[in-house]
């Protein structure tokens, strides 16, 4: 027994050596490579290059220290820039800390001399705080100065529409309509001008005004039937019968929507529950079988 044990530790020993011969020889490397840095690039650059080091072994947490190094220490001139390049893309595509990204792509828009690099970097501000942090204060801001930048027409369009459902999650009803209602008198493409009469008959519906709601989701359905069908238009003026106290409206909406609605069950089930509260209306006993 102890000669295998004895054997046991003899085949040890050499791993055990082979494993400290390798640690050694890692910080025999790393001392070497920050030597040569210190002695070949400024601080900044010395930063920058050892962010990137760890960029490539993909150790993002590890490298977003030495960029930000990088950017206080040369925050306007090239290795700044170059660095808060990089570690935006580390903090909103790699480990999604959308709020340290918009710091940084602050940066680039503030710093950057490439113009088409600015306008990247407020896009992705309007993405960080409209589709990623829902704050829509900021979203506001950063739509703005998108639209005085030099984009195309389709994305300004674009960002008009964001703009207005901004104020609409916002609950600021009044510039989410004047919004819509400023975007609706331009030339637009069908697609737009759905999106912006959805938009304000949700608008209607959310400050109870059920009838202009209405009107707008029936002028909807007669007007882009295929869309309609497709975004489930029927279901939400059944909705706004229902608001209304309309249920006789809101189940002969649904009715019509059963026919084509993908999950017709779904549609049975809210047809019963019409007809429940229906019934139990005051002055409905005479509904009852």
């Amino acid at each position: 027994m102890k000669s295998m044990k004895s054997q046991r530790v003899r085949h040890l020993l050499p791993i055990k050596k082979i494993l400290f011969i390798k640690q050694v020889f890692r910080l025999f490397l790393a001392g070497t490579l920050a030597l040569f840095l210190s002695s070949c690039f400024s601080s900044e650059e010395r930063e920058f290059k050892l962010g990137q080091i760890e960029v490539e072994k993909s150790n993002f947490m590890e490298a977003l220290p030495h960029f930000e190094r990088a950017i206080l220490r040369d925050p306007a001139g090239k290795i700044g820039v170059a660095a808060a390049r990089e570690a935006a893309k580390i903090c909103f595509f790699e480990t999604k800390n959308f709020k340290k990204a918009g710091n940084f792509y602050s940066h680039l828009v503030l710093y950057s001399k490439d113009q088409n690099e600015r306008i990247f970097g407020q896009k992705q501000l309007v993405s960080v705080y409209f589709d990623h942090l829902a704050d829509y204060s900021k979203s506001i801001l950063e739509i703005n100065k998108i639209l005085s930048m030099p984009i195309s027409d389709d994305e300004k369009l674009a960002y008009k529409i964001s703009l207005a459902r901004t104020y609409y999650y916002q609950n600021n009803f009044q510039q989410a309509e004047n919004e819509v209602d400023e975007f609706l008198k331009g030339v637009l493409s069908d697609d737009h001008k759905f999106s912006m009469l959805m938009l304000k008959g949700n608008i209607s519906l959310a400050r109870k005004d059920l009838l202009k709601a209405a009107k707008i989701f029936k002028e909807i359905i007669e007007n882009y039937p295929v869309k309609g069908k497709k975004e489930n238009v029927g279901v939400t003026l059944a909705v706004t019968y229902e608001e209304m106290n309309d249920y006789k409206a809101a189940i002969s909406t649904l009715e019509w929507v059963r026919a084509f609605h993908p999950v017709p069950e779904y549609i049975d089930i809210r047809i019963r529950r019409l007809q429940e509260r229906q019934q139990n209306q005051p002055g409905a006993k005479g509904l009852r079988k």
